[in-house]
């Protein structure tokens, strides 16, 4: 029934919450983990300059290190993961990996911003549960201060 199961992780220690519940539901399942990071890439200006493109590279390669880390441990604990990093809007890759891979359930934790910080970040869990036609697991962390 769950064979793909999508958790999408953005580097920081919250949205690493969602992977123990992820984790434990592929065991059980025997679902195949899929984790993505997506690097938001955008200029005030919309041109980039070398400073730009060298940045971009930077977290491209940092998002590469991290999730190939968490496959290897993963992988050590018997469970079958796949790892990918994209690049852009963040909703926008999100839904298109979980439809490219045939994933049956995204399973990610929120950041718990409110005030005026959601404001201005905006929410990605708030994106994706209004546009996925994929059910989400959605962890929620201890909100933080605006």
């Amino acid at each position: 029934m769950y064979e793909h199961l999508l958790v999408p992780l953005d580097t920081s220690d919250v949205a690493e919450l969602a992977l123990p519940p992820a984790t434990e539901l592929a065991a059980r399942l025997g679902s195949k983990l899929h984790l993505v990071s997506v690097v938001a890439i955008w200029t005030e200006d919309g041109k980039a300059d070398e400073g730009d493109t060298l940045r971009w590279e930077s977290a491209l390669a940092r998002a590469r290190e991290y999730l190939e880390a968490l496959q290897r441990r993963l992988d050590l604990e018997g469970l079958e993961v796949e790892a990918d990093v994209r690049q852009g809007d963040v909703a926008e890759e999100i839904l298109r990996y979980a439809a490219e891979c045939d994933c049956d359930v995204i399973v990610m934790c929120t950041h718990g911003r409110t005030g005026p910080r959601r404001w201005v970040y905006g929410s990605v869990a708030d994106r994706l549960l209004r546009q996925s036609s994929v059910p989400i697991l959605l962890i929620r962390a201890e909100p933080t201060s605006s």
